[in-house]
């Protein structure tokens, strides 16, 4: 069964890209180009976008600029991934995953953890792809990085799914589907409805399935995403034999045989030939085994062990441990059919070992401590924003109380020496005239050091020496002004 892991899309075009590239470009222009250019045919010509992603490296490396390498061995990573070559893959995103921690980018990072976790997806090793995606989860969160967030979201449904737990894997989906609607992101819509389809085909729910499928197989189409048609082509394929199946066992073989199956056949058929074209091998081995078992159902033996061992040897050869196992069971009974038992038994062993190998309970407890992390660290970062959010209102709300008391200090000053002015008018003894000046300017001068505290408090960093240096170059500024108004005031108050 294929699981589609989603892309982070490039809407570039080709051939306008190609036609720039020919021109008297700048450099960093010419990297951006290299760049789209690799990232856009990497599924449709991975060894062209691979060509265009080792110039971009090439170039990158010749001018030092660590984002333009960053960007070349990311793309790589992805082409050595779509192509099955896990091993390189994790090389260049581990390189690549460096630079961008060099340079601090949570974006480069939070994009990097992403194409390790769809390796470890396409290896089997769930703890590790799930384990990945929270990461990355928590980081595009941060940023607000919606359409990060969709396929953080669609990638954790898909481990999910591959656990067979469905129903924690369509609620991702549907969070997924729902954002990616909301942005209008037509290829994270195709992605997202055929995992979905996939789900509802695994519980049996076949014309539900069908109806994703085909939403999925067009909106692809209108982008015309090679990878993502071949792995509708091959659900759909998919599909068609469990209805085969279920018409078979309901003892309708007629229908089964004349309809379903040659229909399964066509699909998987089809989706070979675009795996062939795209160089994708995950998919040529898929699509191998999916002929091969349908072969075996349709009791056409020879056919059915040709392209079960051609796709059993491509898994192997390339790590995808999820189609070793499920060939390897298909070999196993093909043989018992057939009556070579040992064989089916050698084969048999082998469909244990990779499925414990993907299904066991330390992998199990693995999970559920990552999903407890995922949840406390969730909980955590809202505790956080909203501690924030607390602390941000209640500075507000102190700077609102403090500019009216501040504003209503200055209008009490200004009154108070406004007073002073107008007690010109009566006759009033020197000594409670210099009383009423001298605590008017010490008002004045309190005020003074009550607003001026904060910016003096940052500068001086709480230094007692400081303060008091500031507190007297303050005093010194006043002393003249107080002297000068003392004397006026006094001539005008005092008779």
């Amino acid at each position: 069964m294929l699981n589609a892991v989603i892309q982070r899309p490039c809407y570039s075009q080709a051939d306008s890209l190609e036609a720039l590239l020919k021109t008297d470009i700048a450099d960093t222009t010419r990297m951006n180009t290299l760049h789209d250019l690799a990232w856009e045919l990497q599924h449709n010509k991975p060894g062209i976008a691979l060509d265009y992603a080792q110039q971009l490296l090439d170039l990158a490396e010749k001018l030092a600029h660590q984002k333009g390498m960053g960007r070349a061995l990311h793309t790589i990573g992805c082409i050595k991934g779509n192509i099955g070559d896990y091993s390189s893959a994790l090389k260049y995103f581990n390189k690549a995953l460096n630079i961008w921690e060099e340079l601090s980018s949570k974006k480069g990072i939070s994009a990097i953890l992403n194409s390790i976790g769809n390796v470890y997806l396409n290896q089997g090793d769930f703890p590790k792809a799930l384990e990945y995606y929270f990461k990355t989860l928590q980081i595009d969160e941060e940023l607000g990085d919606k359409l990060g967030i969709a396929v953080d979201l669609g990638n954790i449904g898909i481990v999910y799914h591959s656990l067979e737990e469905y129903n924690n894997a369509l609620k991702y989906y549907f969070k997924s589907l729902k954002i990616n609607e909301d942005m209008g992101n037509k290829v994270g819509i195709a992605s997202t409805l055929g995992n979905m389809g996939l789900a509802y085909t695994d519980q049996g729910e076949y014309h539900k399935a069908l109806e994703y499928y085909f939403k999925s197989l067009k909106a692809n189409e209108e982008t015309e995403r090679k990878n993502g048609i071949s792995i509708n082509l091959s659900n759909i394929g998919i599909t068609y034999e469990y209805q085969g199946d279920s018409a078979f066992d309901a003892g309708d073989s007629a229908l089964a045989m004349s309809d379903k199956y040659p229909k399964a056949m066509e699909y998987y058929f089809e989706a070979l030939e675009m795996g062939k074209e795209i160089g994708a091998k995950g998919f040529i081995a898929l699509n191998l085994g999916n002929i091969g078992f349908l072969y075996v159902t349709l009791k056409k033996y020879v056919y059915a062990e040709r392209y079960l061992l051609q796709a059993l040897a491509l898994a192997d050869s390339i790590g995808r441990l999820v189609t070793v196992e499920h060939v390897n069971q298909n070999l196993s009974e093909l043989y018992e059919k057939t009556r070579r038992y040992q064989k089916a038994l050698e084969h048999y062993k082998q469909y244990n070992a990779a499925k414990d190998s993907l299904f066991n309970e330390e992998k199990s407890k693995e999970i559920g401590k990552l999903e407890a992390r995922h949840e406390f660290e969730t909980a955590e970062i809202e505790r956080k924003r909203l501690e924030e959010a607390r602390r941000a209102a209640s500075a507000i709300a102190e700077r609102r109380r403090n500019n009216l008391q501040y504003s209503g200090i200055l209008i009490f000053i200004v009154l108070l020496f406004a007073g002073l002015f107008a007690l010109g008018k009566f006759s009033i003894p020197v000594r409670v005239a210099e009383g009423m000046i001298f605590f008017s300017f010490l008002l004045f001068f309190e005020f003074t050091l009550v607003m001026l505290d904060p910016y003096i408090e940052e500068y001086s960093s709480g230094a007692p020496a400081i303060k008091l240096a500031f507190n007297a170059i303050l005093a010194g500024l006043i002393f003249p002004l107080h002297s000068f108004f003392e004397s006026k005031l006094k001539r005008r108050i005092v008779k």
